[in-house]
């Protein structure tokens, strides 16, 4: 019968008697299969790049460094976040309160899903029970009364899901008018970004990231020196993020303690966005 290991050694015997008369000398084994997977699993694959947290790689820095976070950073948020979101904190507390409390609820539904993904199934049934309590007594989010009730969220997103199935971060991605992101952020955005999608109106759905996203910019105003007087904002903010985000993938990674030297706040903060 042919087999997988039969297909293995035979192709090891082509290999052996293709290589230069010179190359009988080596000290890999042609018949030694286990040999060469972990001559090939030592491999480095990263290029001359640094190898980042969450296996990521910044291999198209430039583009990331000079055009997406020249746009989102020197631009983008000094012309216009900036400035709104520090008018949109001097409004009433209790009206931040509604529209984060609203963004909030909906996350619920991917809270549902991804715990129940990870066989969380607690956790599930809490979000669940969030979701249903605070869109009805809750006025369709605006107020968060299953919070009072002890109910606590218990946030996880597509993700972190992947991460903890064994996906990799991938290509370091600085989105222009969006943030920073990876390669799996990118492709587990489609789901948990479903609401906007599901609204099926652009003008909406416009409004409904520029509403969210001048909320949590407006969560960020306290940390803004942190990234402002660093020696590089830009690689400042990459470690942050994927420090981060491979800290809730692997809780016990060295991730963790970055995240303990950073407010706690700026951290979730940035992951939402």
């Amino acid at each position: 019968m042919f087999t997988k290991a039969t297909a293995v050694t035979a192709v090891c015997l082509t290999l052996a008697c293709s290589l230069p008369a010179s190359a009988q000398h080596t000290s890999l084994s042609p018949m030694g299969p286990r040999q060469i997977y972990q001559t090939l699993s030592e491999k480095d694959y990263s290029y001359g790049y640094s190898v980042l947290p969450g296996n990521s790689i910044d291999g198209i820095e430039p583009v990331n460094r000079y055009v997406g976070w020249g746009i989102n950073y020197y631009v983008l948020d000094r012309y216009f976040l900036r400035p709104v979101a520090h008018g949109y904190a001097m409004m009433p507390q209790f009206m931040q309160d509604g529209v984060g409390n609203f963004f909030s609820n909906l996350s619920e539904i991917n809270n549902t899903v991804n715990q129940l993904l990870l066989g969380n199934f607690a956790y599930s049934a809490t979000s669940f029970a969030r979701l249903l309590i605070n869109s009805t007594i809750g006025l369709l989010g605006l107020f968060d009364p299953a919070s009072h009730m002890g109910l606590t969220q218990h946030e996880m997103s597509m993700n972190t899901v992947l991460g903890r199935y064994g996906v990799n971060q991938g290509e370091y991605l600085m989105i222009p008018f969006s943030g920073p992101s990876t390669e799996r952020n990118v492709h587990a955005s489609l789901a948990d970004d479903w609401y906007y999608f599901a609204l099926n109106e652009p003008f909406v759905t416009a409004a409904c990231y520029l509403i969210h996203g001048i909320h949590e910019r407006a969560q960020l105003i306290s940390q803004e020196k942190f990234i402002d007087d660093s020696v590089d904002p830009y690689a400042q903010m990459r470690q942050i993020y994927l420090s981060y985000e491979q800290g809730l993938v692997d809780p016990d990674s060295a991730a963790k303690d970055t995240k303990e030297t950073v407010d706690e706040n700026f951290l979730e903060e940035v992951d939402e966005n």
